[in-house]
């Protein structure tokens, strides 16, 4: 059974970006944050691509989301940017993209989180024992297992 390298997206202002290589060790890990720099996101596109082409890898698992009812206008508008500016990015680098689910993701690593992000953080944790991790990183790495998981099918 072989694994390809896979980058996993948690999209969203407080997400991340994750690249396993091939073994499944943490190849490169970002977290992205409101605070980032047009050029800031652009570099964490860029590197974290390089790093999965070095790595031998083509594929994206991208966490498909959308807006909460409770998101103002705004936070939904920045939201939804975010999210097209990390697709178009990957896409750019013909790095082909694959949309899951929250819920099919963390039911296949067992980390229902029902919204309670500690979930995935603890699960994540015991998978990458020696990342200092953070919520944003956690879902990315996740993403990123889960896509190697499927791959290897």
């Amino acid at each position: 059974m072989i694994t390809p390298a896979v980058m996993g997206v948690d999209p969203g202002v407080r997400g991340g970006i994750a690249v396993l290589a091939a073994d499944g060790q943490v190849a490169w890990l970002r977290a992205l944050n409101p605070a980032m720099t047009r050029g800031d996101f652009r570099q964490a596109v860029r590197t974290a691509v390089n790093v999965l082409v070095k790595e031998r890898g083509n594929l994206c698992y991208m966490e498909k989301v959308g807006t909460m009812p409770t998101d103002g206008r705004q936070g939904a508008f920045t939201f939804g940017r975010v999210v097209g500016l990390l697709e178009g990015a990957i896409c750019a680098y013909d790095v082909e993209i694959r949309n899951v689910y929250p819920a099919i993701w963390q039911a296949r690593l067992e980390c229902l989180s029902g919204g309670n992000k500690n979930v995935t953080k603890t699960r994540a944790q015991a998978l990458f024992p020696g990342v200092k991790m953070t919520h944003a990183l956690a879902d990315a790495l996740l993403i990123a297992r889960y896509g190697q998981l499927m791959e290897a099918l």
